[in-house]
């Protein structure tokens, strides 16, 4: 049956990029649904057990987001530089690239995550203290635990980064399933039947991340691997291979860490408003990520396909694939309205039995609806321009939009306002225009580009 023309997804005249998409969404999609269902499922069993739970894992897995989405970001770099040698066609560069990215980001992450976990308990309070006692309880016992994931997350993150950006689309996909369904099971086993609360969710976690995150390297140092860094990795780093890297990967991490620091300041803000608030949110943000993972999935795939085209240094190759993939971002975000709206208040009950947090949750859901024309723009914009190794402006846009647009206008709507959850929402809905407006003008002007070789100019002589 024929889809009614608004259904029907831009197309492209290259049929190399179209077909490039077809073969590589389905893998990116699994990977990004494999990384949300960890911590939605945590989110479920929580509220299970009651309100209060379900406060106090959101609240820790504010925290634990920016750590671990900041590794995922700093892994960015080396799937890049993966990306762009792969459309150079050289293939030691991808090993190379692989192996030191790899080596760097797990030295950084263990040591993140030691300085880290000795500090939870005063970070906890510092952050989180106007909240109930009962709720702080669940905070502590699960970041105790959940914290220790975080070098596990960067490994996952990394391999699977670079198998995408090599054409390797089955890998992603069965390590991804393969950790979803140990999380399930031991999700079910120590919460439920074992009745461990927050613990419970947290040793599930560790051991489902660590079991993707050793697939990950058995297959990365396997002769049978499309990118097998076996003959390349050195426990030694490469100056001019780290520096590249961490060009894209470090000021992508800082981004993502003023932006997700953003949002734990949005949580301190939230703590002073009582537990039905607190969980109503949690499960907004968990229907929220339901209904986008689609169009996150396609947001990643950007960075591969955008890095590829510019790793042939032909600027008009770039472009072209940008746009396309633009025009298919910006429609689809406009068809997920329907149903977002549609499934909103199904999926809201998955993750609370309590009909007032329910509400609430919805109603706070359904502003961020309306806003949905501008989130394409806002996110996939900057994935085009990181791919493109054009970092610093994202870095800057993101960062004050995100402190001067999101927290202080959640700070007016929320607390001044008395406009609690929704005000908050609201002020994030704001950010999407006020980033949506620089990132477009930049990409309109072309300047994003500059860092992509001169192919077009050489094939013209």
């Amino acid at each position: 049956m024929k889809l009614p023309g608004f259904f029907r997804l831009p197309v492209s005249d290259d049929a190399r990029l179209m077909e490039q998409q077809k073969k590589l969404f389905p893998a990116v999609f699994v990977g990004q649904t494999s990384a949300m269902l960890l911590g939605l499922v945590n989110v479920a069993v929580m509220g299970a057990i009651s309100s209060a739970a379900l406060a106090g894992v959101g609240q820790v897995n504010t925290i634990n987001n920016v750590i671990v989405y900041f590794f995922n970001n700093y892994a960015m770099g080396g799937n890049v530089m993966v990306a762009q040698n792969v459309g150079a066609g050289d293939e030691r560069g991808v090993k190379k690239s692989a192996s030191q990215s790899l080596l760097l980001g797990l030295i950084f992450s263990l040591a993140v995550t030691a300085i880290v976990f000795f500090a939870r308990v005063p970070l906890l309070y510092g952050l989180y203290g106007a909240a109930e006692a009962e709720v702080m309880r669940y905070s502590v016992e699960y970041f105790t635990i959940s914290v220790l994931a975080t070098p596990l997350w960067f490994v996952y993150y990394q391999c699977v980064g670079v198998f995408r950006s090599a054409g390797d689309t089955k890998t992603p996909m069965i390590i991804g399933l393969v950790m979803n369904v140990v999380n399930i099971v031991l999700s079910y086993l120590f919460v439920i039947v074992m009745g461990l609360g927050p613990a419970g969710a947290g040793y599930s976690m560790i051991i489902s991340v660590g079991t993707a995150a050793v697939l990950g390297l058995i297959h990365i140092f396997s002769e049978n691997s499309k990118v097998c860094i076996k003959g390349e990795f050195r426990l030694r780093l490469e100056k001019e291979i780290v520096s590249k890297t961490l060009s894209v990967g470090i000021p992508a991490g800082i981004e993502n860490l003023m932006f997700n620091g953003g949002k734990v300041l949005l949580q301190v803000f939230l703590s002073t408003m009582g537990t039905t608030v607190i969980s109503a949110y949690q499960v907004a943000n968990s229907v929220i990520s339901v209904t986008q993972l689609p169009l996150q999935s396609y947001s990643v795939l950007v960075i591969t396909l955008v890095g590829q085209a510019a790793g042939t240094d032909s600027k008009k190759k770039t472009n072209d694939t940008a746009q396309h993939m633009m025009r298919t971002g910006r429609k689809g975000a406009l068809i997920s309205m329907f149903f977002k709206v549609l499934l909103c208040y199904p999926i809201a009950l998955c993750f609370s039995r309590d009909i007032s947090v329910v509400n609430t949750a919805v109603t706070m859901f359904l502003l961020e609806t309306v806003f949905m024309p501008f989130w394409a723009d806002s996110f996939m914009l900057p994935n085009c321009f990181r791919a493109a190794r054009d970092v610093k402006y994202t870095l800057v846009v993101g960062s004050i939009t995100m402190w001067v647009v999101r927290v202080f206008g959640a700070y007016v709507f929320g607390i001044l306002l008395h406009m609690n959850g929704h005000g908050i929402f609201l002020a994030m809905c704001l950010d999407w225009i006020a980033r949506t407006f620089f990132f477009k003008r930049r990409f309109d002007s072309g300047v994003w580009l500059q860092k992509v070789g001169n192919a077009d100019e050489v094939v013209t002589e």
